[in-house]
């Protein structure tokens, strides 16, 4: 088995040239949130990871194994819900949707239009009963941080309650760090 105990965050420090040369490790959003794991890399090569505990991978960063080998991850295509507000709904719904699921630590990605959330059949039902449209999709999953992606969020959604001809001031503050189906934090 071959170990895995270094992370370049997105290849920092890498030529171009070895970014080129390395190998891809593809995996899903699950598999990235742990330190330590025993993976595969797809060729049938049997890898140790042994990171530092609360790493996190995201695609475009590179491992080093012990004999100085490099690993491209990616972000592996995986079951994923698209989540619009329906026709009884506006934009602003969406935005409440996304913080309100920020505040339940569900990973997001969030687009102008939509989110996209794990393929969670009991989310999905959740959602569903909250009126909104969803859309099964396949695609990679890389969302960021909730806590760096919010307030791009909270600012569209003031921009959109300034259209009405009002603007509000709110603390929408959130301390802590996200977590995600599996984060075995103890909840």
């Amino acid at each position: 088995m071959l170990i895995i105990n270094k992370l370049l965050p997105q290849g920092a420090g890498l030529a171009p040239v070895l970014l080129k040369r390395a190998g891809v490790l593809a995996l899903p959003f699950a598999a990235r949130q742990h330190h330590e794991a025993n993976l595969s890399d797809g060729e049938g090569a049997e890898l140790g990871l042994r990171l530092p505990v609360g790493t996190t991978l995201r695609g475009g960063d590179v491992l080093v194994a012990e004999d100085g080998s490099l690993l491209r991850v990616e972000a592996a295509p995986e079951g994923l819900l698209q989540v619009r507000a329906s026709a009884k709904q506006s934009l602003a719904d969406l935005f409440r949707l996304a913080h309100q699921l920020g505040e339940m630590h569900v990973h997001m990605e969030a687009a102008a239009d939509h989110l996209l959330l794990p393929g969670d059949p009991e989310l999905a039902q959740w959602l569903e009963r909250q009126d909104f449209a969803l859309a099964p999709t396949e695609a990679p999953f890389d969302p960021p941080n909730l806590l760096s992606q919010l307030p791009e969020v909270m600012a569209q959604q003031h921009e959109q309650h300034e259209h009405h001809g009002h603007s509000h001031d709110h603390d929408h503050g959130h301390a802590g760090h996200v977590h995600g189906p599996g984060c075995n934090h103890g909840h």
